[in-house]
């Protein structure tokens, strides 16, 4: 009896400390990030950077291969499942996507259309909605995984970090689909733009500063750039902070403007339709090149009255170009009548493309200077303007 239970101990240890199905870390291939783009016969091209662990050395050795810790791949095919095997079949270890970072669209695919890839990315459960997605401007999105950055071995995890510190914030896989499935709002997708000022630039640096509009067949129609790129994304209520540079009479200030809020209020008057936008914030000076003394309540004030009714004009024009130019509601507008007019919504909705660059709208802007930085007004001998 003590042989017979000695026995079943030993075969529950076995068991209970055993793991027959796992995969070991070594057995997989980590894509970090992957590019789409459309040849020019027509035909879907997946590239993807994949980690290399033999690559991680110290980046003061030679090759740049040995100092980037990564190989890119690049397969063409008809669908999306296609290419990743196709991928699979170059690789000796399985493609895992649980570490994928970023998504590159060339721009070239991306005026094409988007709404045949977009279907695997909602089926495959290996798939995560937190992925960061890109346009290429004017390249191909394998352009940006052949970059070499000095900061990070894998450029797909660059773009990630400097589409966050740039201040339009990231926008993720989920955010595109989430606006794909609403009537009253168009998706859009940061930008990526490869143009180098100089050598040192060339092959290592890339901005992000640009955003890509999508009409409802997420298709690009077009793009607006720096300033209005800013601007939309605080209408939509994505963009958390921003520097503001303006010219008064007096000179040049600079301020850090956070905490940026919108508030949107929609309101139909017979057959017209209107929008009301609110924009807030609150900021410090960064810079003072005037002989205002911002912490004089009496100075202060008319420079915040100048300021707001300046971006008031600038956000107006913005969303008007849009409005005019494109034609696509990538505010949420759209969204904002349906929640305040439901039943009024459900007989606009169908048509809302059409309505869109009819809707009159007005913007407010309050910006607030609650911190003007180590000194109120400009140290004397700094040659302050009078």
């Amino acid at each position: 009896m003590r042989t017979f239970a000695k026995a079943i101990s030993i075969l529950f240890i076995v068991i209970l400390t055993g793991c027959w199905d796992r995969n070991e870390i070594n057995d997989y291939a980590f894509m970090i990030g992957d590019a789409l783009d459309v040849t020019d016969e027509g035909e879907l091209q997946k590239s993807a950077q994949i980690a290399v662990p033999a690559g991680f050395k110290s980046t003061t050795g030679e090759g740049g291969n040995a100092q980037r810790g990564n190989i890119v791949l690049s397969v063409t095919g008809t669908s999306i499942v296609d290419l990743t095997q196709q991928l699979q079949d170059k690789l000796p270890r399985k493609v895992f996507l649980g570490h994928r970072k970023s998504i590159f669209i060339g721009e070239k695919l991306a005026r094409k259309g988007l709404a045949d890839i977009m279907d695997q990315f909602t089926r495959n459960t290996d798939t995560r909605l937190r992925t960061d997605i890109f346009v290429v401007n004017n390249r191909a999105g394998k352009d940006v995984l052949d970059i070499n950055s000095p900061f990070n071995k894998f450029s797909a995890i660059v773009a990630v970090d400097q589409d966050r510190y740039c201040r339009l914030g990231d926008t993720a896989l989920r955010d595109v689909l989430l606006d794909l499935g609403r009537d009253g709002i168009r998706p859009t997708m940061p930008m990526v733009d490869i143009s180098p000022l100089n050598k040192q630039e060339a092959n290592e640096i890339f901005e992000v500063r640009s955003v890509a509009i999508f009409n409802k067949k997420l298709q690009m129609v077009g793009e607006v750039s720096n300033r209005e790129s800013l601007e939309l994304f605080w209408v939509k209520g994505v963009l958390q902070n921003q520097y503001l540079t303006f010219q008064t009479d007096k000179g040049v200030v600079s301020l850090y403007e956070s905490n940026l809020t919108k508030k949107i209020r929609t309101e139909i008057l017979g057959d017209k339709l209107k929008v009301h936008v609110y924009l807030e914030g609150t900021g410090r000076v960064l810079e003072n090149n005037t002989a205002i003394d911002m912490s004089n309540t009496a100075e202060r004030v008319p420079v915040e009255q100048m300021l707001n009714e300046m971006k008031a004009k600038q956000v107006k024009g913005t969303i008007k170009k849009i409005q005019q130019k494109f034609g696509q509601d990538v505010f949420g507008f759209g969204e904002e009548f349906h929640r305040e007019h439901p039943y009024k919504w459900k007989e606009i909705r169908g048509k809302w493309d059409e309505l869109f660059p009819t809707v009159e709208v007005a913007v407010t802007v309050k910006l607030k200077i609650q911190n003007t930085g180590g000194v109120g007004k400009r140290i004397p001998g700094l040659g302050d303007k009078t």
